[in-house]
């Protein structure tokens, strides 16, 4: 009994080169020199430009380090003649804890909350009907009006 019989042979060619290739790959693959791999540590270059504004700094810093201030001028008469006009502030109330809650205590909006209108030129109340504005040129069939 040949178990092979009812497979068609250019299938059975055409899978052993498929599987030849894929192995051929495979090897190339494994045993290729790698060059690109420098392992989990890399060196980062230095660029010149960094060299130079970490020098920049270190001499400022260097150089702020040095500088010896004259204490002195606190010690001089004329210094301690000087008054000090300066206002003191008084304290002020503090706002609510969140300004965007709700006058009931909700947070967020002014549900429940009649925050009270005033009519002022050319603005509604509050909840007043809206109404279309008049066009300039009304009654003559142009300007705004889609009559």
């Amino acid at each position: 009994m040949n178990i092979f019989e009812h497979i068609d042979k250019r299938v059975v060619v055409g899978f052993g080169v498929l599987l030849l290739i894929l192995l051929g790959l495979l090897f190339y693959w494994i045993l290729r020199p790698d060059t690109t791999n420098t392992g989990p540590i890399s060196i980062a270059s230095v660029s010149p430009l960094d060299a130079t504004l970490g020098k920049e700094l270190l001499a400022a810093l260097s150089k702020l380090k040095s500088t010896k201030l004259d204490t002195s001028i606190f010690k001089d008469p004329i210094f301690q003649s000087l008054k000090d006009y300066g206002v003191d502030i008084a304290s002020q109330p503090v706002g609510r804890r969140n300004p965007f809650a709700g006058f009931d205590g909700t947070a967020g909006g002014t549900t429940g909350a009649k925050v009270p209108t005033t009519q002022r030129a050319g603005i509604a109340p509050i909840g007043a009907p809206k109404t279309a504005p008049k066009s300039p040129a009304s009654g003559t069939g142009g300007g705004f009006d889609a009559n």
